[in-house]
């Protein structure tokens, strides 16, 4: 397996896995609609502008083996005043998901956002019915810091919880 930064031609490959995650784990948070119809060229046209037009602060890595993309990750370095960087999306294929590749994403995103902002932490939403999700970031260092809400694109308002690695707890630097 290998990581390396996003291309503009992996905008598809992203929004697909983006997508397809979504309907797989957000199918009790928003509606089925959105999710079937609205959701794939959404996240296409969204990828394709991240990806064209990047933010300064905007970090896009990949984990893809023999050619076939199997993840992603997306953060923003120094996004959030409080809690430091953000970790706006890690995906993997469930197909491939339990072996290494989130916590690979994750280290790679982390070490990235402490290069750019080497005083801040890390810190993501997490939907508040994504047990596993929660379980795979408590694993890594992260701690529940707080609840909110996420206002979903369809609309919903979705409970999430902010979780937080702070400075001297991120991924990075414990396999560093």
């Amino acid at each position: 397996m290998k990581i390396r930064a996003a291309l503009a031609s992996d905008a598809q490959n992203i929004a697909d896995i983006h997508t397809t995650s979504w309907r797989e784990t957000y199918h009790n948070a928003l509606t089925a609609q959105y999710l079937a119809d609205i959701a794939p060229k959404e996240r296409n046209d969204i990828w394709t502008s991240r990806l064209n037009s990047p933010k300064p602060n905007q970090y896009v890595a990949i984990a893809e083996q023999d050619g076939e993309l199997l993840g992603f990750a997306c953060a923003y370095a120094g996004e959030n005043p409080e809690w430091g960087s953000y970790l706006d999306n890690l995906h993997v294929r469930k197909t491939h998901q339990g072996n290494g590749i989130g916590k690979a994403l994750l280290i790679e995103i982390s070490r990235w956002c402490q290069q750019q902002e080497p005083s801040s932490g890390l810190c993501l939403l997490v939907n508040q019915n994504n047990v596993n999700a929660q379980e795979f970031y408590k694993s890594l260092g992260a701690h529940n810091a707080q609840e909110s809400v996420w206002n979903a694109p369809d609309g919903s308002a979705v409970p999430t919880y902010w979780f937080v690695w702070d400075r001297g707890a991120l991924p990075c630097n414990k396999d560093s």
